[in-house]
């Protein structure tokens, strides 16, 4: 069942109709003619020879944030004259805009579209640095295209093969060619020497005692190697350096065997290992250095084993091994993660 409106009833709806057209063509006139940035904005100018990619709606940005954009481009009168941008930003961001702010157009990103963005700027011997005033011109910085990075390496290497500038004329003079060459040999020659030197150095009396070296350590054909060994759990909680209580009585018990190694001439290493499938390498190197000088100083404080009588001692050396294999094969079958206490007896 259908209900016919009267005429009257048409024309009420008719004209309720129009009126709301309106009301929402007024409202989109006014939105459009003021801006997303207000009603109070401030309006300024920026020249510019080049405008790529620039138009009316292209956005501006200070510190980042979206203050405003492009609502007008004016052409240049001549071909020297510069293209001016007119702007308008936000009224709540006209404090940050100075005298000696300055306007750049930037790229987002490689293939994207361009933004104005205006910097704070250092005001000129005798200019003013104080907020800009409206209308005011504010001057450029140049721009940085891409297109214009390529052109200028273009150049550079056509420089290059045509023989201009020093690459270009060591890349066309064999002399000079070989004679960095033989300069680059002479360096090499240099470093070698000094590396020479530094082993050489190693070796003195008085600074053998302060440099670890772990092959002449572990390996000593002319002592007796006498090794017993944990595995880190039995010592320590899984990468920690700190001994645990069960630590510290696997350690009390292996004292009286320290103890009858007491050997004129004889020497302790404590010797750590890490599992390379749980830790890293640097990690690694950090951590059994510190287990082992933990083992080492908890002997000495609590059984002495660096004590040979009133006036002798010998000497303990804590070894971070970290991920490092040992210096050789070994024929027995121990724990990655663990912790070596070897006494090395001279023999003869």
């Amino acid at each position: 069942m259908t209900r016919t409106l009267s005429r009257w009833q048409a024309l009420v709806l008719g004209l309720l109709v129009v009126a709301g057209l309106g009301l929402g063509m007024l409202g989109l006139f006014s939105i459009g003619s003021r801006g997303w940035w207000g009603n109070r904005p401030l309006h300024i100018r920026a020249g510019f020879h080049e405008i790529r990619g620039v138009e009316v709606g292209t956005r501006v940005r200070i510190q980042g944030i979206d203050a405003g954009e492009v609502v007008a481009i004016l052409p240049p009168q001549t071909p020297d004259e510069a293209i001016v941008l007119r702007l308008a930003l936000k009224d709540e961001y006209r404090r940050l805009v100075r005298n000696s702010s300055t306007v750049q157009i930037v790229g987002e990103g490689m293939l994207g579209g361009k933004v104005l963005e205006i910097h704070r700027g250092r005001a000129k011997t005798g200019q003013s640095d104080a907020p800009a005033d409206e209308d005011a011109l504010l001057a450029s910085e140049a721009s940085t295209e891409l297109a214009d990075v390529l052109v200028q390496v273009k150049q550079t290497l056509q420089g290059i093969q045509s023989g201009e500038g020093t690459l270009g004329k060591l890349a066309h003079d064999p002399k000079a060619y070989e004679a960095l060459l033989a300069l680059i040999q002479q360096s090499r020659d240099t470093m070698a020497s000094i590396g020479q030197s530094a082993d050489a150095v190693k070796h003195l009396p008085v600074v053998r005692s302060y440099v670890e070296n772990a092959n002449e350590l572990l390996i000593r054909p002319d002592c007796e190697r006498n090794r017993q060994y944990f595995a880190e759990s039995d010592l320590f909680d899984p990468g920690r350096a700190v001994l645990t209580a069960q630590g510290r009585q696997r350690l009390d018990a292996l004292a009286p065997w320290l103890e009858g190694m007491k050997h004129k001439g004889s020497e302790i290493v404590i010797a750590t290992y890490a599992d390379p499938k749980r830790t890293t390498p640097t990690v690694a190197q950090t951590l059994t250095k510190q287990q082992s000088e933990a083992v080492s100083e908890y002997l000495k404080k609590q059984h002495s084993v660096q004590k040979m009588g009133w006036f002798t001692s010998r000497k303990v050396t804590a070894l971070g091994r970290g991920v490092h294999l040992p210096p050789q094969p070994e024929s027995d079958e121990l724990p990655a993660a663990r912790v070596e206490v070897l006494v090395f007896v001279p023999q003869g």
